[in-house]
């Protein structure tokens, strides 16, 4: 109840224009629960720019940071870490503060790779610098020490070529248990860059047969085809380190290794149309394919 009588009574001075009553009231609150963000873009928009960046900057920008979800529908702007970087910035810049502005964004991209942050770093730069920059931006992905974030950079930014090049310098990084983040990005790099495509295929196979998921045999059946198709391009890729294996002797392992896993070659080669079904019989389960 007192939260939600601080929520009035700060609704109220928000709509008379009384800030100082606005912020007294933000101040109440427990360094949590308190909106720095929205108070500093209402102080920003007042005007009241020195407030603004106190508020903007309350806690630091760890406090403000959040993981994305990978390849989400969702504008990464909405992100409190970018919001944060974003507004920082732009209050800067109103302090005529360009310099230092041009550092938070640099320094806030180099930490997030966001797009957003990036993009407006390259707006701030004076005429040509862009371009030299830009490039900086890539070379700093490519060293990040999260290879999923560089990943998601690079797919965000067009860069397809480095997403590949990510992909295949850090190929002992991707796990099959990813299985909610990676097909989109290997359905994504199939068309230019086969190589990188067949790599996360084949992690992603692998997994399952590994583990033996045989509600996921569908899936991992329709990844075999799909390697079959990239196979010829994925061999002949110069890119292609000697140690990954060609897909006849991927396949060829395949079927030396999980030969014994019926339901999965049977949608493959067609008997199996459909999810194997599991029936019991008093206490043991009894697999049957249709």
């Amino acid at each position: 109840m007192t939260d939600q009588w601080r929520q009035i009574r700060q609704s109220i001075a928000r709509a008379r224009g009384d800030l100082d009553h606005l912020i007294a009231l933000e101040g109440e609150k427990s360094e949590r629960g308190q909106d720095a963000l929205g108070l500093a873009e209402t102080l920003r928009d007042a005007g009241r720019l020195s407030e603004a960046l106190d508020w903007v900057r309350k806690g630091g920008p760890r406090a403000h940071s959040t993981l994305c979800d990978f390849l989400d529908d969702e504008d990464e702007s909405d992100s409190p870490a970018v919001r944060q970087a974003l507004l920082e910035a732009d209050i800067l810049k109103r302090l005529d503060r360009r310099e230092e502005a041009r550092g938070i964004l640099w320094d806030r991209f180099r930490d997030t790779l966001a797009p957003p942050i990036l993009r407006a770093h390259l707006r701030a730069l004076p005429d040509f610098e862009d371009v030299a920059a830009e490039e900086q931006a890539m070379a700093v992905a490519l060293d990040h020490p999260v290879p999923l974030t560089a990943l998601r950079f690079f797919l965000d930014w067009k860069r397809r070529d480095l997403a590949a090049r990510e992909v295949i310098a850090h190929r002992g990084a991707w796990s099959g248990s990813d299985w909610h983040i990676l097909p989109a990005i290997a359905e994504a790099l199939e068309a230019d860059q086969p190589l990188a495509a067949t790599l996360l295929y084949r992690v992603l196979l692998d997994d399952i047969l590994a583990r033996a998921r045989s509600k996921a045999y569908p899936h991992g059946a329709k990844y075999l085809q799909i390697l079959d198709r990239l196979g010829p391009a994925s061999d002949a890729d110069p890119a292609r380190p000697p140690e990954i294996e060609i897909h006849a002797t991927y396949r060829t392992g395949l079927k030396a290794n999980h030969g014994r896993k019926s339901g999965f070659w049977g949608l493959v080669e067609g008997r199996v149309t459909r999810e194997p079904e599991v029936s019991f019989i008093g206490r043991r389960p009894l697999w049957r394919e249709s």
